[in-house]
């Protein structure tokens, strides 16, 4: 007979995690399931910062006449902001050692200009959203002083700048972890969790669904009161199954990064500014080098569009020229690239992405308790596991107790070295079926300027007695991890 859960979450990125710790939570019988790695999708190709929402404000306090024709947008980028602040106040207090401060500088040039009381008013929102728990450190300069700033030494414009703004973002340390993490917390509270196995069929019987989950040990099917499905670019994939396939609530953007070395002066300081065309585009330090961005792109969310192209590789580096003329940055320079698909709800007229971040009650639909999520946050992700908790008690009853939501007891590692205990933790406690699963996901030293390279041998040997690989899976595991990161990265002067 198959086994009858609560909920089961399908997905295991960030949006996944956190709805599965908090239906756990709130007293659900809940299982999570992950076709991948957990945090190996679109939560890894992220911006990696904590928001304080300044680009959705931005975005919403254009003109009074915009915001006439479009009230419903600008009350969205509202709202997302208000829960950016509120995030990152919750996640900067209850984990700090996840994240890091950053000094971020937003030259106000002639295409980003806004005036200083408008600039104030807005920061003045934002703290007011999270009640100042988590300062912003606003600092306003003049003219002179924006000159004068080190960080914008040589950049184009700059005897017609206006000004600057200086205020602090929080940045995590690596997001995959932060993935990682809120799983294994919610295991610790009771939620199975599974890894490396896919759902491939889902179907209704009687008042419950039933779902096939295939692993390469075999497939088996569960039994499920509510499906919630948490699972990014593919949510729509997941209501074809069911048999759906005309709901749609997400649309794929794509995003490209590129990482290289940038001068001194600008060592481990952030900048926000646009292109010519009016998009977000930054300069975002990680470690010793920084990564530069996004450019943004329609995408149909299929994988093979995880991939930075040349032209979107050249594009950046053409925008980071006219940004920084003295630079003389070449294609030689980017050490590394990545893309993702960020999952976009789709806007209410059908036609493009819409600013929303929202849960999806389809009973209406025809489907049952099964809940979907769009437009999926990072830096929101508490938020998003309260909310479809919230929606699925509104349809299910839970058949156990509240538990606490954060277990005392769970050990807290800065994970950043290739130690025996270190990867033994990875493998008997944490899931971990790869190399690319120790290296990119539970240990840090994924995320060193040659993505974990150096280290591969040693975590295969490692790793080996307790996964039960012989010499030579040993060897293909290595020889896998790199073909990984050469594809995924497009890793430059890797062992440099």
């Amino acid at each position: 007979m198959s086994q009858v859960y609560d909920a089961v979450v399908i997905g295991g990125g960030i949006i996944g995690a956190a709805a599965g710790q908090h239906l756990t939570a709130a007293g659900y019988h809940t299982l999570l399931v992950e076709r991948d790695d957990y945090g190996s999708g679109t939560s890894s190709k992220t911006s990696r910062l904590q928001h304080c929402g300044l680009g959705y404000l931005s975005a919403a306090s254009g003109s009074i006449a915009a915001f006439l024709a479009h009230p419903r947008s600008a009350m969205e980028c509202f709202n997302l902001m208000r829960r950016s602040m509120q995030g990152r106040a919750e996640f900067v207090r209850t984990s700090p050692e996840r994240v890091k401060p950053v000094t971020f500088v937003v030259p106000l040039t002639r295409e980003n200009a806004i005036p200083r009381w408008k600039a104030r008013l807005a920061f003045r929102l934002m703290a007011a959203s999270d009640a100042g728990q988590v300062p912003l450190d606003l600092r306003i300069l003049s003219a002179a002083e924006a000159r004068a700033h080190p960080a914008l030494e040589g950049m184009a414009g700059l005897e017609s700048i206006r000004g600057a703004i200086i205020f602090t973002e929080y940045q995590y340390h690596w997001p995959e972890r932060i993935v990682v993490d809120t799983v294994m917390t919610a295991r610790a509270i009771g939620m199975e969790a599974l890894n490396h196995t896919a759902v491939t069929a889902l179907a209704r019987e009687d008042d419950l669904w039933r779902l096939t989950l295939t692993a390469e040990e075999g497939s088996r099917d569960v039994m499920a009161l509510a499906v919630v499905n948490c699972a990014g670019v593919w949510v729509d994939e997941i209501t074809a199954l069911a048999g759906a396939t005309h709901i749609r609530k997400n649309i794929g953007e794509k995003g490209t990064n590129i990482v290289l070395r940038l001068p001194e002066n600008l060592r481990g300081i952030g900048l926000e500014t646009v292109t010519a065309a009016g998009a977000p585009f930054y300069l975002i330090p990680w470690g010793e080098l920084h990564y530069v961005g996004p450019w943004d792109c329609a995408s149909d969310g299929k994988p093979e569009g995880f991939r930075a192209t040349e032209e979107e590789i050249a594009a950046i580096l053409d925008q980071l020229g006219r940004l920084f003329p003295r630079l003389g940055v070449s294609r030689a320079d980017v050490l590394y690239s990545w893309a993702g698909v960020r999952p976009r709800s789709i806007a209410r007229d059908g036609k493009g992405p819409g600013p929303a971040v929202r849960e999806h009650d389809l009973t209406p639909e025809g489907l049952p308790n099964l809940f979907t999520f769009t437009g999926g946050l990072l830096m929101t992700h508490r938020d998003a596991g309260r909310r479809l908790t919230r929606a699925v008690a509104r349809r299910v009853k839970p058949s156990g107790p509240p538990r606490p939501l954060h277990p005392t007891s769970l050990p807290r590692k800065d994970l950043d070295s290739i130690t025996e205990a270190y990867v033994a933790h990875a493998v008997l406690n944490e899931q971990a079926r790869t190399l690319s699963d120790i290296l990119r996901r539970r240990l840090s030293v994924g995320w060193e300027p040659d993505l974990g390279l150096s280290h591969a041998e040693t975590a295969a040997r490692l790793a080996a007695p307790h996964l039960g690989w012989t010499p030579e899976e040993t060897k293909a595991q290595i020889a896998g991890f790199i073909r990984e990161t050469t594809a995924e990265f497009g890793l430059r002067h890797a062992l440099h």
